[in-house]
């Protein structure tokens, strides 16, 4: 389970549906994601579950590194459709919840 940056991947999203699929435009978003101590205070942490990509990484960079950016990028959002689907049926009130940034520098 990880935390990221609302604001990066829902433009990574946005972008993905567009077809948007280059490096340079998922970049600046992938930072957000690869250094997250760079988030501003106030912007939200959304929690992410990486079995939704389907192969296990060390960290953020081995993803990176494995899959490119791009690739990256798309194996994100996947983890946040894996974590909104909650395919193991875990209690609502028992589940990670979305955090502030400044909240989650704290853990």
């Amino acid at each position: 389970l990880y935390y990221i940056s609302k604001s990066a991947i829902e433009g990574i999203q946005t972008l993905l549906k567009e077809g948007k699929k280059d490096e340079a435009a998922l970049k600046p978003l992938m930072d957000k994601i690869i250094d997250p101590a760079n988030v501003p205070d106030e912007e939200m942490m959304l929690p992410v579950d990486m079995r939704g990509v389907g192969q296990d990484f060390e960290s953020v960079e081995d993803i990176v590194e494995a899959l490119g950016v791009v690739g990256a990028a798309e194996a994100f959002v996947k983890a946040r459709e894996y974590f909104d689907a909650n395919k193991e049926g875990e209690p609502e009130d028992e589940r990670p919840k979305p955090m502030a940034a400044s909240e989650w520098k704290r853990t």
